[in-house]
């Protein structure tokens, strides 16, 4: 018998939903909510599972050491350094077989011979524009997938020319598997796990729940009037929950398995992501589909219970004297005090806690903050509410006392529907409060970032600097193999006083306009820029002595770099001087404009904020179809409450005025309190330990984009409320 009532409560539920005014926006909504919370879902279990192979392939590469184990026969010499292509760091790791049955690493298929490479696929690509195929030695072969951390990483195997294998950084294997891993391949060069999904979390599922809640309360009235009539009739909340499910289900099936679907695609073949240029690597992702498909049922639960507990329930109110009456109170709805104080907590806790609680801490620092932005963001459009049902009392009163329909009516409806404002809102300002995050995560950068890329614009790679090996015949070498038009020269280490000392020939020095007699003095302001950026770069104390001496004479253990000026002052040939360094002087020559290293950390950081931008795009998405899902559902619900006043006031101006008041002015508060509140929020980011900015055309743009959703969707509702006038008619509703 329970079983019976069951299904037809079910069934009663689903054809309330087909026969309901708002029934095919409401199906549309809880399906694109389900869809988005399962795919965002998806995403965190997928990016664990691609962080999990990337440790595991890393492990599987990683060489078990002579030292480690000293009783086992050595097998390779083995060694790593780091380059750049495109400004981006890759991992170079030197391999060389000491007998004959040598295991290969994963990934080789045969030994490269001396002075031969296999590189990545994504590296051959990146760095066809700049020769890397014949940069590291003669190309001779691929990577397997097998052998490297994900399809997009960028590695190059190279086999060491026999005079190189003396070189320090090599050390001898006896075979390959360390779970303790290495400190060379993708895994050192990515954002932490943990970072990666406190980023998915604030960027794709906060808004996707935005989302669930506002598709749960889309049409409510009706539903708050179905309600009732159960009350009435004496149906409980098993009832209430079973009729809200029936309506409810299909959608969000429907919508949670088209949100599995492109994670049952990705599964299927590699494909690489917009704007960050990642592979996202389908044989892990097939490693993990139970749990991606948990993730889209965990989504349908969180829709399914959303519906039944965001559903509103009309207690009953006890007469005095008298028994309880099955009369539903007034439509009015609660104050939403207890979220404002929970705003003001969270805002307190981001813009104060990390510093007071985590100052010494970076990973709680970004947790405090992280948790009190989304508790803010969360239940700031309840403040909204609050501070809109106060100016409807106000405009209400105002409307009474002189006789203003449009202001009574407008003051009623904005003072009674607190719930309402928040949903409409609630896009909108979560949405400024993200555009605000990922600004100023993405504007984050250090001083020497900063200078090193003003280094890079003035002077471009007219100078390179090098490591100088202690052997003169290397560098006699490597300056005969470089082209034609380059000076070479040579800078000392700094002393005890951080004085540095350029060393070159009187040849050079006179080209240079630098006397030979040792008077001359570089400095931060000499006439020509590059050796003024040399001095910048190259010395603490900003003051280098010049001296004519070889460039190949290291006296004593003095370490020295090359420095290599452009006779033209335009830019140096990089890769035939890199091709040169490897060949010549040693395994990690170190070439690099001034200030390279931290250039290179500045274009590491942009690639950061680049997924911190596709998040962001698609949490503003979700969030302007949760503001246009839910403003469609207030404008048809808008334009019927209001539709009557025709026949009461005979004007039609009265419609402009309402929505003016109930729709643009919520929307237009929103604007300016999402502001103000992203201002706070983004205080603590700002400090210079962290060195993030906020931008003032971003500010700007966030406002402009506010104040016209705000103009937009005041006159769709008035227009909407003029139509539907023209057709009202009396219901018995």
């Amino acid at each position: 018998m329970r079983s019976t009532l069951t299904s037809q409560l079910l069934r009663v539920g689903r054809a309330a939903g087909k026969g309901a005014r708002e029934s095919r926006l409401r199906a549309v909504a809880l399906a694109v909510a389900a869809g988005l919370l399962a795919s965002a879902l998806c995403s965190i279990f997928a990016a664990s599972a691609v962080y999990d192979g990337r440790v595991d392939r890393s492990a599987a590469r990683s060489p078990q050491t002579l030292d480690a184990h000293p009783t086992a026969q050595p097998v390779a010499l083995w060694g790593y350094t780091y380059d750049t292509v495109e400004d981006l760091q890759y991992s170079v790791i030197f391999i060389a077989p000491l007998v004959n049955e040598a295991p290969l690493p994963p990934g080789l298929a045969k030994w490269p011979g001396p002075g031969e490479v296999m590189l990545s696929p994504a590296l051959a690509e990146a760095g066809e524009r700049e020769g890397i195929s014949t940069r590291l030695g003669k190309v001779v072969g691929s990577i397997g997938p097998e052998g490297l951390e994900s399809p997009g990483e960028r590695v190059a195997y190279v086999h060491p020319a026999d005079s190189h294998l003396n070189d320090p950084r090599l050390f001898k294997i006896v075979g390959y598997g360390n779970p303790a891993g290495s400190g060379i391949g993708e895994h050192t060069l990515v954002t932490p796990l943990w970072i990666l999904q406190m980023a998915l979390t604030a960027l794709l599922v906060v808004p996707a729940l935005v989302l669930v809640a506002i598709a749960a309360r889309l049409g409510a009235t009706g539903r708050d009037r179905r309600t009732a009539l159960l009350e009435a009739l004496g149906g409980g909340a098993r009832a209430r929950a079973l009729i809200n499910l029936g309506e409810a289900s299909l959608p969000a099936a429907l919508g949670t398995a088209v949100g599995l679907l492109p994670w049952l695609l990705a599964m299927a073949v590699d494909y690489r992501l917009p704007l960050t240029g990642f592979v996202m690597p389908s044989a892990q992702l097939r490693s993990v589909w139970a749990e991606l498909i948990a993730a889209a049922l965990i989504a349908l639960v969180v829709v399914l219970a959303a519906v039944v507990l965001l559903h509103r329930t009309r207690r009953q109110r006890k007469k005095k004297g008298a028994g309880q009456s099955v009369l539903p109170r007034p439509n009015s709805q609660k104050l939403p005090t207890l979220k404002v104080v929970l705003c003001a907590a969270f805002l307190l806790l981001a813009t104060r806690g990390p510093d007071l609680l985590a100052a010494r801490s970076p990973f709680w620092f970004i947790i405090l903050y992280m948790t009190g932005v989304i508790g803010t963001l969360a239940t700031l459009p309840a403040v909204i509410s609050l501070a809109t049902a106060a100016l409807g009392n106000v405009l209400a009163d105002f409307g009474r006392r002189k006789g203003h329909a449009s202001a009574l009516v407008s003051g009623r409806w904005m003072s009674e529907q607190p719930g309402v404002t928040a949903r409409l809102v609630a896009g909108l300002v979560i949405g400024i409060g993200l555009m605000g995050q990922v600004q100023v995560h993405s504007s984050r950068i250090s001083e020497p970032m900063i200078a090193a890329e003003a280094t890079v614009n003035r002077i471009g790679a007219s100078v390179l600097t090098l490591k100088s090996p202690a052997e003169p015949g290397r560098v006699d070498a490597f300056t005969n193999a470089i082209p034609q038009g380059i000076h070479t020269l040579a800078l000392t280490a700094p002393d005890s006083d951080g004085n540095t000392v350029l060393k070159a020939p009187c040849a050079t020095l006179d080209q240079l306009r630098l006397a030979c007699l040792g008077t001359d003095v570089i400095t931060r302001a000499h006439p020509d820029e590059r050796l003024a950026e040399l001095a910048n770069w190259g010395s603490p104390s900003g003051r280098i002595a010049v001296s004519a001496a070889p460039v190949a004479d290291v006296s004593g253990s003095q370490e020295q770099l090359l420095v290599l000026l452009s006779e033209s002052r335009a830019d140096l040939p990089v890769n035939a001087v890199k091709a040169a360094a490897y060949e010549h002087l040693s395994l990690s020559p170190g070439v690099g404009s001034l200030g390279y290293s931290w250039y290179v950390g500045a274009k590491e950081r942009a690639e950061t904020v680049n997924w911190a931008v596709l998040l962001g795009i698609i949490g503003l998405l979700t969030l302007g179809i949760a503001a246009a899902l839910n403003n469609a559902a207030e404008f048809l619900r808008f334009s019927r409450a209001t539709a009557p006043l025709t026949v009461l006031t005979g004007r039609q101006k009265i419609f402009h005025m309402v929505a003016a008041w109930t729709i643009g002015l919520p929307l237009l508060l929103a604007t300016g309190i999402g502001l103000f509140a992203n201002y706070f929020l983004s205080a603590p980011m700002t400090v210079p330990l962290i060195g993030a900015s906020i931008s003032a055309p971003g500010v700007v743009a966030m406002g402009t984009i506010g104040m016209l959703l705000a103009l937009v969707s005041w006159g769709a509702g008035a227009s909407q409320a003029v139509r539907q006038a023209g057709r009202w008619t009396p219901e018995a509703d």
